[in-house]
């Protein structure tokens, strides 16, 4: 068996070509339909889609098929490839969700798949929130995920293990059931497979998270430029409720506008 270490900074990178085999139980189908209803529950006027944190592409294919207009970004230049040989069509753009720049106006921007947990202190939070309000038209709505404190006490308090597409996926956390608000978890990825002359390969990811409780979210988001209109409990279909509860859901979902009067950062 070979194994490959991958430092934090380049998880991503090493998981990009199994990444869609990680995720395979996800419905990225299902999970757009509830996101559209409920951008729409808050009078979504409609527009093109920015999709921060897009990952293999995984999350914007569903728009592209319901007829939208997407651009995508990510930071890590393997997951991009992997999108780009998805949706050609699509713009893809490799930056920082920290850092990116004025692109457009678009009418929804979204970032999922708990891509701002990986953010570790409030001001890079900030940023971030000033990146979506930066592209964010002016009746535009910003949606996002972030995990719950309910998370780090199960996902990333156990070890799982699962099959995906020939590749076994292990994934270990190092946090615990009685972890505080606000902790920094790490789970470790491995992933195994079989190669050419049937010694199993092994590519190790270690990827950190911090929980963030939503009161200081919300403050977040009002530094980078955003007003928080709600937040909703995910349920396991992906489907949204009104009362959020980090001791019940696993994610929330925020939903957010430009703030009025208020410049971003």
């Amino acid at each position: 068996m070979t194994t490959t270490e991958a430092p934090a900074q380049d998880g991503y990178e090493r998981l990009a070509r199994v990444y869609d085999a990680f995720t395979a139980a996800s419905d990225y189908e299902a999970w757009t339909g509830h996101v559209l209803a409920l951008a729409r529950a808050y009078t979504w006027p409609g527009g093109d889609v920015l999709d921060v944190g897009c990952g293999t592409g995984k999350s914007f294919l569903p728009f592209v098929r319901r007829g939208f207009r997407v651009t995508g970004c990510d930071s890590s230049p393997a997951m991009l490839a992997q999108a780009a040989g998805k949706a050609p069509e699509v713009r893809l753009i490799e930056a920082d969700m920290r850092d990116l720049p004025a692109i457009g106006e678009f009418g929804l921007v979204t970032c999922f798949d708990d891509a701002l947990n990986h953010l570790h202190d409030d001001a890079d939070l900030v940023a971030a929130f000033g990146s979506l309000a930066r592209n964010l038209s002016d009746d535009g709505l910003a949606l996002f995920d972030l995990n719950t404190l309910l998370t780090y006490r199960t996902t990333f308090a156990s070890a799982s293990v699962a099959e995906s597409d020939g590749l076994v996926f292990v994934l270990q956390g190092d946090a615990g059931p009685e972890v505080p608000p606000g902790t920094l978890a790490t789970a470790l990825v491995s992933v195994f497979s079989r190669g050419p002359d049937a010694r199993y390969e092994r590519i190790t990811a270690q990827l950190v998270q911090r929980h963030f409780p939503p009161h200081r979210v919300i403050s977040l988001m009002a530094a980078g430029g955003l007003e928080c209109l709600g937040v909703h409990g995910v349920l396991a279909d992906g489907s949204h409720v009104a009362d959020a509860d980090e001791s019940r859901h696993l994610k929330f979902m925020y939903v957010a506008r430009l703030a009025k009067g208020g410049d971003s950062v």
